[in-house]
Order: C-alpha cells, then structure tokens, then sequence
C-alpha cells in the first residue's frame, strides 16, 4: 500500500479479497506456459516479417564466374569516400560464386583478390 493510500484508501484497497486474488495467481501461474508459447509464436511471425521486408530491398543479381565488375570504393576503404572521390573502382573478374550474391573475385592479371565480396558492393561493367 503506498503511504497517501492510508489517509484515503483507493478503490482497490477496499474491495481486495486475499482468498481471490491467491486464486487468481495460481490460476495464472497454471496458464504461463501458453504465455510463453504464445509469445513465441508472435516472435516468430515478427522474424519472419522482418526477414521478409529487408529481403524486399536486396536484390540478388545475376553476376556469373568470369563476368566483369566493378568493386564500391566505399566498401574497400570506408575512409576515402569524399564527395568529388569515384563511388565505383577497379576493373575485376569473378573467380567464384559462393551463394546467390557472395562473390570471390579476382583481377584482371589472375591474382586474388582477399575477400569475399556481397553483390550490392558490385556493379557488372559492360564493354
């Protein structure tokens, strides 16, 4: 009971039945598992909407081994990204695909390139 409840006891002070709230309590200690699967389903239904909304915004392309590309500047050296600095460098050979959109590559002179590299990063050249 909050102390300005002794002056002037509220609405719940007055009715409270002890032998009804304990029965309630059982009664909701007896429901927590369906809570709790209750709560896993919606945080299910949450991850998956979520997987589906970003899953929108990516675009898997359609880059192939040996194909041509072109590297995102910002994504091999996040430090030099001024605003007059090329957004796209390099001219790059596809060694490998890993999964749709994880690409090995390679340069132009067959030596490796160390990373892997996510296909919003690239951009296919066209001669």
């Amino acid at each position: 009971m909050l102390p300005i409840e002794v002056g002037a006891p509220s609405y719940k002070a007055i009715n409270f039945d002890e032998i009804d709230n304990e029965e309630r309590l059982r009664i909701n200690i007896e429901l927590i598992d369906e809570v709790r699967d209750q709560v896993v389903e919606r945080m299910e239904k949450y991850k998956e909407k979520t997987k589906e909304h970003f899953s929108k915004k990516s675009r898997v392309k359609n880059i192939q081994v040996g194909d041509l590309v072109l590297q995102d500047t910002e994504a091999s050296d996040p430090t030099n990204t001024e605003k007059l600095m090329p957004k796209w460098e390099g001219l790059y050979k596809v060694k490998e695909v890993f999964r749709p959109g994880t690409y090995k590559l390679m340069n132009i002179d067959d030596s490796e390139v160390p990373n892997t590299w996510h296909g919003l990063r690239l951009r296919k050249f066209y001669q």
